[in-house]
């Protein structure tokens, strides 16, 4: 690990906090408010994986003095485990933390990870201290056309945020909240809006966490492949060449549903913005850095190179004439997800 930030050392095992959430929840968001914490984060690691091979959220999050480590090309729950297990043993023996924030991929099953964590080879290292599960409030209603996973989430979670209640009518957020209790009768359920939550909601421990208990519906609660409607694939897109702007507006707007997330940086013909389209609905933020265009896309069932080959018309002609560009066409496409 490159550009190390060395932590204070510590003997009592290392606190972990694991953050979950369907794609676009809002994860990271909530890890960018809980890095701005002053005074909070003295002895804390973060681990981010992403589904997908970009790394995106990781950049999101660098620079706030907190060591980030990412995973990415894979759902931490599944593909890769073993390179989880592997992160966080060397997360634990190089900055030595008190306490670790795990954000998983959108398409990950808390109960999974909790079954890395849990192991052997972890054993007295670490200790649980809670499983927050962020949920978009816009889509409760949808809910069941996110298939099992979704659930799952809630159910393994000790804290849900119900976040994005400012895009709900008022009088649907105590309806939410009961009805996420419902599913998760052990859980706490707050209304978020950008995740803005009181630093000792996170912190405090949670008696409902019983970890033991989790393991053992992990270990006989099925797997992927017993799940309908969870082959979601990932692809991703790079490119020197400028996008234009309102061809590239056009094409988000276009998308297929089930094409569920577009994440990451587009370099345009007159500017540089980051990129978050979840659900048919896009938030577009211009930056004054530039870069080139790195997106990541999340969906199932989609025709991944006819998606690519609409993006290149959105690319400037005449950049393209004098530039060679090399779009980037990666696919995950985990067989138990």
């Amino acid at each position: 690990m490159k550009g190390q930030v060395m932590l204070e050392a510590n003997s009592a095992p290392c606190e972990v906090t694991v953050i979950a959430g369907f794609l676009g929840a809002g994860k990271t968001t909530l890890l960018r408010h809980i890095l701005s914490w002053p005074g909070e984060l003295s002895s804390t690691a973060v681990l981010v994986n992403e589904f997908g091979q970009i790394g995106i959220d990781g950049e999101l999050l660098k620079g706030a003095g907190t060591p980030v480590v990412e995973l990415t090309n894979g759902c931490i729950c599944c593909t890769i485990q073993g390179d989880l297990l592997r992160s966080v043993r060397e997360i634990l023996r190089s900055y030595r933390p008190g306490r670790l924030l795990i954000e998983a991929t959108g398409v990950a099953d808390p109960l999974e990870i909790l079954g890395v964590l849990g192991s052997k080879e972890l054993s007295g290292s670490l200790t649980v201290r809670k499983v927050v599960t962020v949920v978009d409030a816009d889509f409760w209603e949808n809910r069941d056309y996110l298939g099992p996973l979704f659930f799952n989430q809630i159910r393994a979670a000790d804290l849900v945020l119900l976040n994005k209640v400012d895009l709900l009518a008022p009088e649907k957020v105590p309806s939410f909240l009961g009805e996420i209790q419902q599913e998760n009768p052990h859980t706490a359920a707050i209304p978020t809006h950008h995740c803005r939550v009181d630093p000792q909601v996170l912190w405090s421990s949670s008696e409902a966490h019983l970890l033991d208990s989790k393991l053992q519906e992990f270990h006989g609660h099925g797997s992927h492949e017993d799940a309908p409607g969870m082959g979601f694939v990932s692809f991703s897109f790079e490119v020197e060449v400028p996008l234009r702007r309102e061809c590239f507006r056009a094409f988000l707007g276009g998308l297929p549903y089930e094409l569920y997330r577009v994440k990451g940086f587009a370099l345009l013909e007159n500017g540089f913005c980051f990129i978050n389209h979840v659900g048919g609905k896009t938030e577009w933020v211009d930056l004054e850095e530039s870069g080139r265009t790195r997106l990541t896309f999340v969906g199932w069932k989609v025709d991944q190179t006819s998606i690519i080959e609409h993006l290149k018309e959105c690319l400037c002609a005449q950049d393209a004439r004098h530039r060679e560009h090399r779009p980037s066409l990666r696919s995950s496409e985990p067989s138990a997800l």
